[in-house]
């Protein structure tokens, strides 16, 4: 029956025709169906080949008709009605029987057992049967003028949508009618689905049906690339159940990832990935920090093993794995933190043994192995001595026996045992058997790849590691052997070359040689070999692949590739903004010297906890091309490891509050706050536990802070807080501790972990609002105040008010924490001088609902923190900088407050300066400028002296750009802001000094030195002139030697043989006329026993 009832279920829509049109193929004609449905043996039509289709159908006709639908096995040799002429050659009975069985048609009298094969059916009695056969519920309530004994029947028809609920119920129905519902029947039982397309990442399959409709399918579950998976769903009121395969062939996400062992992790993209990038150990970073060695590709290229470098995974311990610029086609696949968890549950075993020849045997095991020594081999039942090569993947382990016979030629026996996998698991012993067969023939080069730095070369065979030289790996210029530098292990039969930018190789077609490499057995690759190889110019740019912060003040930043030192380690190309957006000063920048895609950026100061933005500028690759990053703005989290402290602690001692709010200075872990466990009180003088009965706990501001509501009475007495035991009537609480809570990062309380008592709160008195600590200047329009309790609300702006003549409050900001944040409407001053605020303590409210009293006090400079740097004072809208007057070489820049540097000489570095005529840099390295900082009430401007006039050729204005650093601070050591600015013109003052200029010029030509006797023993000195007498001339001279004499007062250097090789001094001379100055070198050489000599540079 259930079989049936599913195929009827089929065709339940079709009969809708009832209601409309049947919903087969609405252009197939009533006369096209019926010969359709005639072609199956369901209709055969009257004898003189017409269809009948105005004709009404009998009972007998709608029997066979529904019983060749639906397949329904025709039953004879039983006569279950007694009809005139039903007898077993009636060609109606084998179908009435069969839909009699069915239980889909029944007689017309039941008692009396007939049928009526030749009566007709009404649309009422095709509604009933249908009702029937689909098992429809029958609805309470009905709207259909059908007869009464047909509603219920009908009305579960029309609500499921096979009549319309307008039809003639007591009509009946025509051969066309029964012709059409047969046609869409069969159409129904005919639907297949004929193809399918899988959408949205695997999430969506649409499926083409025979009927030309598409059914979509919205799973629950991605569809898993390329494997098969059945798919159901109803159509039309049949179940389909289809098997479907995602076929991906590039890859679109990462599909999972997996540890099966503690050294490998694999990851499994849903398709093919890009072999270069997926092989690339910067594209994969674990939350575990561990670092990743290499990374292999499989066959398939849609799974990456990375092998860990130096560390192993925690056996069953949650891990997971970040995949960043994996390129597969056009696309580039991404995924951040996918979950695996590592567990190695099988004991390691040996997968392969396979002779290397007549000296060595190759053994592979199923996973990375360690520790492994010849006390785990036997060799032909003997204990095995020799040498043991473990590969760089850790599977492979090469055996060559000291012994030259031990691997003759034939048949031997290798015994393996005791092996250990990075689980610690054993392997179990296992013998295997060797074919032996001797190996005359060397390696080759199979296969060779080449960028402008690097050669990667494959064997022909697995090759000795011993014998595999970096420096015997070159490629040459004239005569010249170019060798490379470096060489990785990539697989037994692989290894890359790296030759450096300094030794790159050229462009185009080029000879790579490889000597002295041999096989286990000794033989040795060709004396002549090369491959031509034409390298890849790397002209893609490096890209930033992790940032991490290894702790406040270090920045790990890994690229996607190595890069150049040069520019890696300039601090300037890294910009670091803390969470308020405050510059974090980079102190320096160091390339890894171990892995050279690897800096680390040092600060002087500690990033803030959570996210701070990381900005990085001009780094070069260190590829021949030195292809730059393009500018990358990122974060960098600092993990939050502190210890939570408790902020604030406000008591409400009052009988209607009994409350204490515990403020902590970070969110803190909601159900660690909610353990009353967690709690000590002091009660009566007696400590106990917090129990609900005492207390209510409540966290709110996101688990910050928790309030904890004492109750009204304990044990039939009143609850108060205060000291001491309470009466017969009172109880007294007289303490609360705060015990073990977490942060929400899991960090204990350090006031708990510290001991003492700086975690117990007393309840003695309720909070008496005051101001505590100092308060704080946070920038030009905010100041912070600090309160010795959370502060929750205020009544009036009026509670905290600067002084008339001062910037206006403009808003104050409470949010339950101790600190207020005091909003101005128009700038403060940067040192905060024209802060004089006064609170009124009376209209504040703490969060434990007290209110405050008196009229509060006062906050200036005498009692907060000056955090504003210090910004430049523009000297009008045209200039940023006055020339100082009766000079020609001296501008000022005039800063908001005071500033200091160690000293003059220093605070120069705060300043860069170009020449606006000629965009010339002036250096005060090379004496080119030098700056002052004022005194007294100069103390806030910084004088700079341009020593440029033999050069300066125009009048001129000079562009000057203040750097944010820490060499010049204002008094409370804020640095200065950074600003770019222009001075005002000074004069072109070249005419004036030409004559001088002239002199100074000549005088240089002129100067020489000569050692007084060059051929000295031991000892001789050099003449150094302190004047040009013709013309006009002034000489200075200054020397550089790592323990060289000083300049004598007379003019003379002294100069004294090494020992053995050769010294070099260089003397600067400095000619000056006037406002005229010039420098010549001379290079001094000093050998051991040859001539001394001065060369003038």
């Amino acid at each position: 029956m259930k079989k049936i009832l599913s195929v009827a279920l089929s065709t339940a829509m079709a009969f809708s025709m009832f209601a409309s049109v049947a919903f087969g193929d609405t252009a197939v004609t009533p006369q096209q169906q019926f010969d359709a449905l005639k072609a199956k043996g369901i209709f055969n039509g009257y004898p003189d080949g017409t269809a009948g289709l105005d004709k009404e159908m009998t009972r007998a006709e709608f029997a066979k008709v529904i019983t060749k639908l639906l397949g329904l096995k025709e039953i004879t040799g039983t006569l279950s009605y007694t009809d005139k002429n039903y007898t077993a050659k009636n060609w109606a009975v084998p179908y009435i029987e069969a839909v009699t069985a069915a239980g889909i048609m029944e007689g017309k009298n039941v008692e009396k057992k007939i049928f009526d094969f030749n009566g007709k059916v009404t649309v009422a009695e095709m509604a009933t049967i249908l009702t029937r056969a689909l098992d429809l519920e029958i609805p309470t309530e009905t709207n259909n003028n059908a007869a009464a004994w047909a509603k219920g029947y009908v009305q579960a028809a029309i609500n499921a949508g096979l009549i319309d609920a307008n039809a003639n119920f007591s009509g009946n129905a025509s051969r066309e009618l029964l012709v059409g519902a047969a046609y869409s029947i069969d159409q129904a039982q005919s639907l297949k689905v004929e193809s399918y397309t899988v959408t949205e990442a695997g999430k969506v399959v649409e499926f083409k049906i025979s009927d030309g409709e598409t059914v979509k399918v919205t799973l629950d579950k991605a569809l898993e690339a390329n494997k098969e998976t059945e798919v159901k769903f109803t159509y039309k009121d049949k179940e389909f159940t289809e098997k479907v395969t995602y076929v991906v062939t590039t890859a679109t996400k990462v599909q999972s990832a997996t540890a099966t062992n503690l050294k490998e992790v694999v990851v499994k993209f849903d398709g093919k990935v890009d072999k270069d990038s997926a092989e690339n150990v910067v594209n994969y970073t674990l939350r575990s920090g561990k670092v990743v060695d290499s990374v292999t590709l499989s066959d398939d290229q849609t799974s990456a093993t990375l092998l860990l470098k130096d560390s192993a995974l925690t056996n069953n311990r949650v891990d997971a794995v970040t995949v960043s610029n994996v390129k597969a086609g056009t696309a580039t696949v991404s995924a951040t933190n996918v979950e695996f968890t590592a567990v190695d549950n099988v004991l390691p075993e040996v997968t392969s043994v396979q002779s290397l020849g007549t000296k060595s045997v190759k053994v592979v095991f199923s996973e990375p192995v360690k520790n492994v020594a010849q006390s785990n081999f036997t060799l032909d039942g003997k204990e095995y001595f020799g040498k043991v090569t473990v590969s760089n993947n850790y599977r492979t382990v090469v055996l060559t026996p000291y012994s030259t016979t031990a691997l003759a030629v034939g048949d031997h026996k290798l015994t393996v045992s005791g092996v250990k996998d990075f689980a610690d698991f054993v392997s179990l012993a296992s013998t295997h058997d060797i074919k032996v067969v001797e190996d005359t023939t060397a390696p080759t080069i199979a296969e060779a790849t080449a960028t402008l730095e690097s050669v990667t070369v494959t064997f022909s065979e697995d090759v000795d590691v011993d014998t595999i030289d970096a420096a015997k790996v070159y490629w040459k210029s004239g005569t010249n052997k170019i060798t490379a530098v470096s060489k990785k292990q990539l697989a037994d039969n692989k290894w890359q070359f790296t030759f450096g930018v300094n030794r790159s190789l050229p462009t185009g077609s080029v000879s790579i040689f490889v000597e002295g490499v041999k096989d286990y057995s000794g033989n040795q690759i060709a004396a002549d070999t090369s491959v031509v190889v034409t390298p890849v110019i790397d002209q893609v740019r490096p890209e930033v692949a992790s940032v991490t912060a290894e702790d406040a003040k270090t920045i790990k930043v890994t690229f996607s590739k190595s890069v150049d030192a040069a520019s890696a380690q300039l601090s300037t190309n890294y910009t670091v903004k803390d969470k308020d957006g405050k510059t974090v000063t980079v102190q320096s920048a160091t390339r890894d010297t171990l892995d050279t895609k690897v800096v680390r950026v040092k600060l002087y100061t500690e990033l803030s906890v959570g996210d701070n933005t990381f900005t990085i500028q001009n780094v070069k690759d260190d590829t021949k091309l030195q292809n730059t990053i393009l500018d990358y703005t990122g974060k960098v989290n600092l993990a939050d490891k502190a210890a939570p402290v408790i902020e604030s602690k406000t008591i409400n001692t009052s009988a209607t509050e009994r409350r204490v709010v515990v403020k902590f200075d970070k969110a803190m872990d909601i159900e660690s706050l909610t353990n009353y466990s967690n709690y000590l009180v002091s009660i009566d003088n007696q400590n106990q536990s917090l129990t609900p009965a005492i207390a209510e706990i409540t966290p709110f501001q996101d688990g910050s802070a928790v309030s904890i509501k004492f109750a009204e009475s304990l044990n039939g007495k009143t609850v108060a807080l205060a000291s001491g035991a309470g009466s017969t009537t009172t109880t007294n609480i007289n303490s609360l501790t705060v015990l073990a809570v977490k942060s929400a990062t899991g960090v204990v309380l350090k006031e708990f972990t510290q001991g003492g008592a700086a975690n117990v709160i007393s309840l003695n008195a309720s909070t008496t609002i005051a101001l505590e600590g100092k308060a704080e200047l946070v920038d030009r329009r905010t100041v912070k105040l600090k309160f010795n309790g959370g502060i929750n609300n205020y009544t009036s702006n009026a509670a905290i008010t600067n002084a008339a003549s001062n910037p206006a409050v403009s808003s104050i900001e409470v949010n339950g924490t101790s600190t207020v944040t005091v909003k101005f409407a128009s700038d403060l001053k940067t040192d905060g001088s024209d802060v004089n605020l006064t609170v009124n303590y009376a209209q504040l409210t703490t969060n434990a609902g007290n209110v405050g009293t008196g009229t509060g006090a006062v906050v200036n400079t005498a009692n907060f923190t000056d955090s504003v740097k210090p910004v430049v004072v523009k000297a009008n809208d045209s200039f940023a900088f006055n020339i100082v007057p009766a000079t020609n070489n001296k501008f000022v820049i005039e800063f908001s407050e005071p500033v200091k540097s160690a000293s003059d000489a220093l605070a120069a570095g705060a300043f860069t300066i170009h020449r606006n005529s000629d965009n010339e840099e002036l250096k005060a390295s090379d004496n080119d400028f030098s700056v002052t900082i004022g005194a007294g009430a100069d103390a806030n401007k910084v004088t700079v002296t341009v020593n440029d006039l033999a050069t300066r050729t125009a009048a001129t204005g000079y562009k000057v750009a203040v750097k944010d650093t820490n060499i010049l601070t204002d008094l409370a050591g804020n640095s200065v802001a950074a600003f770019d600015g222009m001075s005002a013109e000074l004069p072109e003052t070249a005419a004036a000094i030409t004559a001088d200029q002239t002199a100074v010029a000549a005088s240089k030509t002129a100067l020489t030195v000569a050692p007084a006797d060059a051929t000295a023993a031991t000892t001789t000195t050099i003449a150094l002139p302190a004047t040009d007498a013709t013309n006009g001339t002034a000489i200075a001279w200054t020397s550089k030697f790592n323990a060289d004499p000083a300049v004598t007062a007379t003019g003379s250097y002294a100069v004294t043989r090494p020992a053995t090789g050769s010294d070099t001094v260089v003397l600067t001379a400095t000619i000056t006329k006037g406002a005229a100055t010039t420098t010549q070198t001379f290079t001094v050489t000093i050998p051991d026993a040859t001539n001394i000599t001065v060369a003038k540079n």
